[in-house]
């Protein structure tokens, strides 16, 4: 809790403020600030500000809080003007929680005023002899409290019907006392808000993954049916010779099962062209339901990882690296996300790889430029891989070989484990004339042969 107005008149009584010179301002956020000061009779100590959160005090401490790596307009305004002055005088004002310094450089006097509120009049305002405000933490246009204005301050005359004490204290100055206890109260409650981000956070990405699952789960479904595909085509194999083209559907007896079957044809087709298509349709259903199985394995452990690592994440994790956690872009992509294709980053290159012909074509179209790299598998069908190019930089052997092995892992030659791809600049790349969606003609392409690495490739996909 924030400090009352007993409760900082204890504090500035205890603080040897008076005669002291500010040596430097360290921010550690928008709304604290460590001064370091030296007093003679005192030498080098610590004093910490916070206004406007419901830990809003002014303390002696000995913590040193880490700096916030930006830096905002008010505090490049206070290392300017404030640091180097001395601390001539401290005033309360009366019954309140606010104080303010006058501040001496030479013959030059400004003052602060320090408003150790938690709501919107909280504040740390600069000002000069005749209270006309140079700069301030916080600009409130509905207040008057703007720089060049005059700053009006309403003193009170009593303390009102509410009577306020000082907190009972075990240290040997009340100054103590509270640095050690707001400190871990706000620490406390910090991280609980933290924590609440990171399983939002965590959520969002099991939710996704658990969408993908489903659709995989679904896919498998759909296709589970292909032996059964084999077994008709391996009946209507055997039975060929009664097959004549014209027919519509044939009665096949099935001895295995001791019964009649009727297998549906094509009759624009000839009996083996309708062979051939049965067995075309068992192979499609066959790649597709392991596939889908393999992938559906795959986003269970992606899964499983996940909540582990959120899980040791949120027990041991310090406040700070729950705080980086939170400002990390998520590792999924929503389905809301309208970029095509998959998006990886290797080694600081962005790589984009399509794995359809549509996301092929939407990706050439919107998402390269000329001096991107293409990448795609020779004699298979199978996705375009696209290394995005940075200026004044080559794209490095090891970021070449992850992108060929992306090519192979989303293309018809990953059952052979290795392929040969050819790549080239985007800005050779030709598009074929009444050719099919995505399909384009590669110009001064170069050649690789690359093995898949079945475990890099995992690791680039999370």
């Amino acid at each position: 809790m924030s400090l009352n107005w007993k409760e900082l008149e204890l504090i500035l009584s205890e603080l040897p403020l008076e005669g002291s010179y500010i040596q430097k301002i360290t921010e550690h956020s928008v709304s604290s600030f460590t001064l370091s000061l030296f007093s003679r009779t005192e030498k080098a100590f610590l004093l910490y500000i916070e206004v406007s959160t419901p830990y809003a005090r002014v303390c002696r401490t000995d913590r040193i809080r880490k700096k916030d790596k930006r830096m905002q307009r008010f505090t490049q305004y206070m290392n300017a003007h404030v640091v180097g002055r001395k601390i001539e005088k401290v005033r309360q004002y009366p019954y309140d929680r606010a104080f303010s310094m006058d501040l001496r450089s030479g013959e030059n006097l400004i003052k602060m005023h320090i408003r150790l509120y938690s709501g919107p009049g909280a504040n740390i305002i600069i000002t000069d002899e005749e209270d006309t405000i140079l700069e301030l933490l916080y600009r409130r246009p509905g207040r008057c409290e703007e720089k060049g204005k005059k700053l009006v301050t309403e003193e009170r005359t009593s303390e009102g019907e509410r009577k306020f004490s000082v907190r009972e204290y075990d240290t040997e100055t009340f100054s103590e006392f509270i640095d050690r206890t707001s400190s871990v109260e706000s620490s406390a409650e910090r991280r609980a808000e933290l924590e609440e981000k990171i399983r939002e956070k965590r959520d969002k990405e099991l939710s996704i993954l658990r969408d993908r699952l489903s659709r995989q789960e679904r896919r498998v479904k759909e296709t589970e049916g292909f032996e059964e595909t084999k077994r008709m085509a391996d009946l209507l194999s055997g039975a060929i010779w009664s097959v004549k083209k014209g027919m519509k559907s044939v009665e096949i007896d099935d001895w295995e099962r001791n019964a009649k079957v009727s297998i549906s044809l094509d009759p624009a087709l000839s009996p083996n062209e309708n062979l051939e298509k049965l067995y075309q349709r068992y192979r499609k259903d066959r790649r597709a339901s392991e596939m889908a199985a393999e992938e559906a394995e795959e986003i269970r452990k992606e899964i499983s990882a996940t909540e582990e690592r959120y899980k040791a994440l949120l027990e041991s994790a310090s406040p700070e690296k729950l705080r980086k956690e939170t400002e990390k872009p998520s590792d999924r992509r929503s389905d809301d996300d309208k970029k095509p294709g998959v998006w990886v980053s290797v080694k600081g290159f962005d790589i984009i790889v399509g794995r359809n012909a549509k996301e092929n074509d939407e990706i050439l179209r919107h998402y390269t430029r000329g001096s991107d790299l293409w990448l795609h598998t020779r004699d298979f069908a199978g996705g375009y891989v696209i290394i995005k190019a940075q200026k004044g930089k080559t794209v490095p052997l090891p970021v070449l070989l992850d992108a060929a092995s992306l090519a192979i892992h989303y293309s018809k030659a990953k059952r052979n484990g290795k392929a040969d791809l050819y790549y080239t600049e985007v800005k050779y790349l030709r598009r074929a004339k009444d050719g099919k969606t995505g399909l384009v003609l590669p110009t001064q392409e170069r050649n690789l042969s690359v093995t898949l690495d079945e475990k890099r490739v995992k690791e680039i996909l999370g």
